[in-house]
């Protein structure tokens, strides 16, 4: 596994920004992310890892009023979201496996990110990720739910994709000390469709 690696999703990314910002301004919310900011208190620390052009999700939960930090490798995404001026939020430029932040986060969310880690991480992030969570926190996110790498298009680039079986997925969230309270394959909502979907809790 690894072959793959040398696709660089960030340049992709960067590429396609103002047209992946068009297709998310006419996307939803889903009500994944709704319940999750239904259980959070006010005012309450998100992470929103991946976090692109920052709608709809981190628009979503600053109108909540939520404190939001958003990440995203792709310097053109992070700064269309800053150009949302959105209240509480701060939007930084790093890549997941890179990100440090000492204050525990209430809540974090990775919307159609993980799946962009390179195949030889996958086994290890969610350790990485309970580091940033305090003791009850939240960890919502969608994932491929197939073991191994692909190649997709979109928007006439290509993207690297990595995943894990959904068994391999829920027992690594266990050793890492996290709950699963949902874990929905083949999760469909509206006209959406994604491999995995998973909420868990840091014990």
């Amino acid at each position: 596994m690894g072959r793959m690696q040398k696709i660089s999703n960030k340049n992709a990314y960067n590429r396609i920004a103002g047209q992946w910002a068009e297709n998310r301004r006419r996307s939803f919310v889903s009500r994944m992310v709704t319940d999750l900011g239904d259980r959070q208190g006010p005012g309450a620390r998100i992470l929103d890892l991946g976090c692109g052009c920052g709608i709809p999700n981190a628009a979503y939960l600053c109108d909540r009023g939520f404190r939001l930090t958003g990440i995203d490798a792709a310097e053109n995404m992070i700064r269309i979201a800053e150009g949302l001026h959105l209240p509480d939020a701060r939007f930084e430029v790093c890549d997941i496996l890179e990100y440090e932040d000492g204050e525990p986060f209430d809540a974090i969310l990775a919307w159609d990110a993980l799946f962009h880690l390179p195949y030889e991480v996958q086994d290890t992030v969610f350790l990485k990720i309970a580091a940033w969570l305090k003791p009850g926190g939240l960890f919502l996110f969608s994932h491929s739910g197939a073991d191994g790498e692909i190649t997709g298009e979109m928007f006439g680039e290509t993207f690297y994709y990595s995943g894990l079986a959904a068994d391999v997925v829920r027992r690594l969230l266990e050793e890492s000390g996290f709950e699963v309270e949902t874990l929905v394959e083949d999760y469909r909502e509206r006209d959406t469709d994604k491999g995995l979907v998973v909420l868990a809790r840091l014990k």
